[in-house]
């Protein structure tokens, strides 16, 4: 089955409705069509480059992960495509490209990755505005940003209780002094 290119608002519409009919959002207080076409335009401006398939796929992860929770608000479009895209925070961070382990269906096209910033940022914005000079964002040019973690990586119990005995001696020398 070949991937459709673009998103249509017949998709986008029936996305917003399965979502609101899912958070049991009352017909009164759902989204008007003149609404709806806005936050069309919306969606597509942020995410330009996801195709109805992709869409679908990322709200019924979200509606998903949202099982047993006693309150959920609509989301926004980071927090929706938060399972399409690599995150920063719990939100989808487009600079930094779609995540590496999408089924196969969901997966992006070349074209789809010639869509994305050419150079990845953080969303964080400084903590002093007043000073944001002072802050360098930290930038990179590898996807991903840091290395995937091996099993032989990082601290294992017996590395821990090397540690442990090692300051136990270190400690034991030094009093001994």
């Amino acid at each position: 089955m070949e991937q459709q290119r673009g998103l249509t608002i017949e998709t986008f519409l029936a996305v917003a409705e399965m979502i609101a009919s899912q958070l049991r959002i009352k017909e009164s207080d759902r989204w008007t069509p003149h609404i709806c076409q806005l936050k069309f335009v919306s969606f597509c401006t942020e995410f330009p480059e996801v195709t109805d398939r992709q869409l679908l796929w990322a709200a019924e992860q979200w509606l998903q992960d949202t099982g047993g929770r006693d309150f959920v608000r609509y989301p926004t479009w980071r927090e929706l495509m938060n399972t399409l895209y690599r995150s920063e925070n719990g939100l989808a961070n487009r600079t930094w490209g779609f995540k590496e382990a999408l089924p196969a269906g969901i997966s992006p096209t070349p074209e789809q990755l010639a869509m994305l910033p050419a150079a990845p940022r953080s969303m964080v914005s400084p903590p002093d505005p007043q000073n944001a000079a002072a802050y360098v964002p930290f930038e990179s040019t590898e996807l991903p940003l840091l290395p995937p973690a091996h099993p032989s990586s990082g601290l294992t119990p017996a590395k821990w209780a090397d540690y442990l005995n090692w300051l136990a001696e270190e400690e034991g020398r030094a009093t001994a002094d």
